[in-house]
Parts: C-alpha cells; sequence; structure tokens
C-alpha cells in the first residue's frame, strides 16, 4: 500500500504516515526533516526515527492521541489519529510546534515556569546577535511589540526599536543603534541606569557567559530610585531648615559659657558645656548632610588649581594639630624635598585631609602617632594616612564609604561623629578623578590611601 503522495506532501506541518501493517511508512519532507531522514529512506528507517523521537511508534492504537514532546530545539503538540479509509488504513502523526511563549519553547515547562516567575527581565543572545532565550518580565519592561522577538530573531531590530522610541536619548537612532551593538558585538560587559520613555527606571546589566553568549539583565528600580531621592529632597529640606536655627542657639550658649549672661552658678555652666557641645555637633550633622547633597547633585563647583601638594599637606597637619594634642596624638609629616605641583581643589582637598586626620586621631591610642606620607609615581601621586590604632571590622569595612556608616563601638577618645565623613571624602576625591581606598587590620591600625592624578584632564586612574 503506498498512499498518495498529494495528500502530504504539500501540508505545512511536518505529517508521517505508518500503515497499519508497519510495512509501509511516509513521511513529508518537513517529517523528514523534523526526524532526520533522507529524502530516500525506508518505511522502517522512519518508523524507527518516529519512535526515536517520540518515543512511540504504535500503529494498531485505536485511540487518538495529544502529546507534547521536545524534538532538537522545538516543542512540538504531537497529534497521532487513527486513519482508516480504502486504501489507506493506519496512523497518521502531525506535529504542530509548540504555542509555548516564544523563546522558550524546547524547555522543560518548570524550567519556563521558573523563567517566567523570575522580577528580573533577562534575555540570551549566542554568538551571532541571535534572540535565543527570553522572559516575560523582558517584555514586560522594554515595552516593544512581540514580533520583535522570536528564537534565532536578529537582536538589531530590537535595539533599533529601543534607539527611535528614544531611550537611548537624543540623537540619531540609526548611530545611537550601531553604537549599542558594537558592544554588544564586542562582548563587552556593561551595566547602566537608564529612564525609558515611559519614566519607568531600568537598571541593565549585559554579562558575557561561555561560548561567547550575552546575557541581558533587566531590574525595575523605578520605586528604589523614587524612594531615594525623596529621602535626599527630604533631608536637603530639613538640613536647610535647621542650619540656622542651630547657628542663633549655638552663638546664645557660646556667649553664656564666655560670661556675657553674667555671673553663672558652677551646675549651669556645665549644663551649658553640654548644649553647646551639642549643639556643635547638630551643626556638623547639617553641614555634613548639605555636603553630601551637594555632592550627589552636582551642585558644589569645583575650581581646580595648581598647586604644591606638600605644602598643602603640611597645611592640613598644622590645622588639625591643636586636636590631635588634645587627646593625646601626634602627627608626622612624610614628604619629598621638593614641590610636587597637581590640579586640585585646595579647600575640599583640605576638607578631606582634616577628615582623615580627625579619624585617625580619634581611633588611636593615647601617645600614638599618626603619619602623612605622600609619594610620587608617573603616573600620579598617593597620600596615605596612617594610625596605629584598633582597625576596623570586615563587616564595617564593606559598607565604610556609605552615608551614616558607624561601627557599632565608640571611638578611643569617646567622640562620635556623624556617619557621613568617609562618603563626602570618597565623593569629593572621585570628583578629583581619583580614588580612596583603605588597608585596616583589627588591633594593628589603618591606612588610608588617595590616589590622584597631577593633572583634571589626564586619563582616569580609576
Amino acid at each position: 500500500m503506498t498512499p498518495p503522495i498529494s495528500l502530504f506532501a504539500y501540508v505545512p506541518i511536518p505529517v508521517i504516515f505508518i500503515a497499519a501493517d508497519r510495512r509501509t511508512a511516509f513521511a513529508n519532507e518537513r517529517g523528514r526533516a523534523l526526524l532526520g531522514v533522507a529524502a530516500d529512506a525506508g518505511s522502517e528507517e522512519i518508523i524507527a526515527a518516529l519512535a526515536a523521537q517520540t518515543g512511540n511508534d504504535a500503529a494498531d492504537d485505536d485511540e487518538p492521541m495529544i502529546a507534547e514532546t521536545q524534538i532538537g530545539p522545538g516543542l512540538y503538540r504531537i497529534e497521532a489519529v487513527r486513519v482508516d479509509e480504502p486504501g489507506l488504513a493506519g496512523r497518521m502523526w502531525l506535529f504542530h510546534e509548540s504555542a509555548a511563549p516564544a523563546g522558550r519553547r524546547g524547555l522543560p515547562p518548570h524550567v519556563k515556569a521558573a523563567l517566567d516567575n523570575l522580577d528580573e527581565g533577562m534575555m540570551l543572545i549566542d554568538r551571532d546577535q541571535h534572540i535565543c532565550l527570553w522572559n516575560d518580565a523582558f517584555l514586560r519592561m522594554l515595552d516593544l511589540p512581540p514580533a520583535l522577538f522570536a528564537r534565532g530573531a536578529e537582536l538589531m531590530p530590537l535595539i533599533r526599536a529601543l534607539a527611535d522610541r528614544g531611550d537611548y536619548g537624543p540623537g540619531d537612532p540609526a548611530a545611537l543603534a550601531e553604537q549599542i551593538a558594537s558592544g554588544i558585538r564586542s562582548r563587552t560587559p556593561a551595566k547602566g541606569e537608564r529612564q525609558m520613555v515611559n519614566g519607568t527606571i531600568i537598571a541593565a546589566e549585559w554579562i558575557r557567559i561561555p561560548d561567547e553568549y550575552f546575557l541581558f539583565r533587566l531590574r525595575n528600580v523605578t520605586t528604589e530610585r523614587n524612594a531615594s531621592r525623596f529621602k535626599d529632597e527630604l533631608i536637603a529640606t530639613v538640613s536647610h531648615e535647621l542650619r540656622t536655627p542651630l547657628t542663633v542657639i549655638s552663638g546664645a550658649l557660646g556667649l553664656l559659657r564666655a560670661g556675657a549672661g553674667g555671673q553663672t552658678e558652677p551646675r549651669a555652666i556645665e549644663l551649658i558645656d553640654v548644649a553647646h557641645k551639642n549643639s556643635e555637633r547638630l551643626t556638623r550633622l547639617v553641614n555634613d548632610l548639605l555636603d553630601v547633597d551637594k555632592l550627589q547633585s552636582g551642585t558644589i563647583d569645583f575650581r581646580f588649581e595648581r598647586a604644591d601638594l606638600a605644602l598643602l599637606l603640611a597645611s592640613a597637619v598644622e590645622q588639625n594639630l591643636p586636636y590631635s594634642q588634645s587627646l593625646g596624638i601626634s602627627i608626622d609629616l612624610d614628604v619629598p624635598g621638593e614641590a610636587v605641583i597637581i590640579e586640585v581643589d585646595r579647600d575640599r582637598l583640605l576638607q578631606v585631609m582634616s577628615n582623615l586626620l580627625a579619624n585617625a586621631s580619634k581611633f588611636s591610642k593615647r601617645g600614638s602617632r599618626v603619619r602623612v606620607r605622600l609619594r610620587t609615581s608617573a603616573a600620579g601621586v598617593r597620600i596615605s594616612v596612617i594610625d596605629h590604632g584598633r582597625g576596623m571590622s570586615d563587616e564595617f569595612r564593606r559598607r565604610l564609604f556609605t552615608r551614616f556608616a558607624q561601627e557599632n563601638r565608640g571611638s578611643e577618645n569617646g567622640q562620635a561623629g556623624t556617619g557621613l565623613g568617609l562618603a563626602i571624602c570618597k565623593s569629593i576625591v572621585e570628583k578629583h578623578h581619583g580614588r580612596i581606598i583603605v588597608d585596616t587590620r583589627e588591633a594593628i591600625g589603618t591606612t588610608f590611601h588617595i590616589d590622584l592624578p597631577y593633572a583634571q584632564d589626564a586619563a582616569l586612574i580609576l
């Protein structure tokens, strides 16, 4: 029995027929391609290939069968129906490409479910910039037509759609899209944040993985950024409103301490001292909050000028020496004998040094020494502030440069800080195109290194 070829040849899906006596089998062109058999393959070869791919080749089963299976990279819904017509008796197998979400075809159901339940969006592309895989979150975050996403589709149309919509910012969409595509082709890892045209803020990251594949991760950070912006605006507003009354209070208390209000009882003087110290602490906190806000918003103007760094460090030591000596700490200065000329904002760098020297003194044992060292190299300069205090724990070191970072133990000399000084130092140093790093060991001491370029138009050393 030979089924008429016209019944199968032009059907737009893979079709395979197996006669009831299992002596005859036929597959159309798409069916042979799916099974991986040659055009001249015999019946036995077709039946064997079908069994290998589906695990079932029964031709005498009267019950229709519907199943889903993976064949190669695709996921297929299989219909196996009984055929009993004159001259054509057996079972016909029809293979429909699964209606599973594009981009996850061929994946086990539990893997598909896991991908679609991720809060993060993800897309995987192969070495030829073809889309391999993505999840529902990726589609939602980019808000692009689903037609752009198909297994094996080119990535460039998707990038161009984002550029045309303005998600890459102003400019020629073709040039912007090519710039993005160039980074992808070079497999350059990257990360950043971008506000989409619909107002959503997306944190994106390109990750290079084995075999030249590239993983694109998306995270919706709109809520986080809005909360952070609200917090920063609140801090800035409160700080501005507090500064004036605090200045007045601190000034009045200072006058009382000096006797401007007349004879004061000893106990009253003690209370005035406590109030004055705490008003000064609040004033420092407000000033630090304002500095942090201005540094983060970029509203502080930096005035860079050529300066002899050795002389500037000597000035920093001289200004901070009275405070250090009051704690029983001395400061040594180790600088080259010749001038070291670099471009800096003098006042801001003095602010950094004042903070580091104050911290080194506070956390050193009475009678010890703090060392300020300056070294030069072809790339730039390194300032080191070295103390022999108690050092830091690993836990505190990880959050050292964050706002309000304070270790859960007082300083050696009982002086509480605001927890903002090092965050300010880091921002100032980075505005100088430099970096600040710390080397610390508990019970041994701490060294802060500041690396700076000679000129602000030099290549960044970060």
